[in-house]
């Protein structure tokens, strides 16, 4: 009696997974919105800043399969960077493995005891060694600094 009732279920769970299946995509699965929404952060350590975090989000527009546009805002937790406000660029996924962007932003600056605004630019690109490993490379252009930055990225 017990291998009847194992077996009826086994029967019934097989036909709800098999009609499961054959349930139509809803209509945001038919195509990939050109809009997004994004997030990143990296951190840094220079002089007397050992632990400096950078936070960019805005929003995203795909122009092409590999191409985006964006605008955001670049937050960071020092109190003594400039590194902060807000941004625009262009990020370009050349193949699955490499990628490369470019940003300019606005920052503040302090010359002669007056605080001014300025624009820097940025570009940097990633390769992506393994699935959780990557390297990638930056170049940041500033009026009071510039800098090269290389690193390792672990994705968990």
């Amino acid at each position: 009696m017990k291998a009847i009732i194992v077996s009826t279920l086994f029967v019934l769970l097989s036909l709800n997974t098999a009609r499961a299946a054959e349930l139509p995509t809803l209509p945001s699965q038919h195509d990939a919105s050109p809009h997004n929404f994004f997030l990143s952060s990296d951190s840094k350590s220079s002089g007397n800043n050992l632990d400096q975090w950078n936070v960019d989000s805005g929003y995203a527009y795909s122009v092409f399969d590999s191409v985006d546009v964006y605008i955001g805002a670049r937050l960071n937790n020092s109190l003594e960077s400039s590194d902060r406000g807000f941004l625009s660029g262009m990020s370009y996924q050349i193949s699955e493995r490499i990628s490369v962007k470019s940003i300019l932003r606005g920052y503040q600056y302090e010359e002669n005891d007056v605080k001014q605004a300025g624009m820097a630019a940025e570009i940097s690109s990633r390769m992506r060694l393994t699935e959780n490993l990557d390297v990638h490379a930056t170049f940041d252009f500033e009026k009071v600094q510039q800098g090269i930055e290389v690193g390792l990225g672990f994705r968990f």
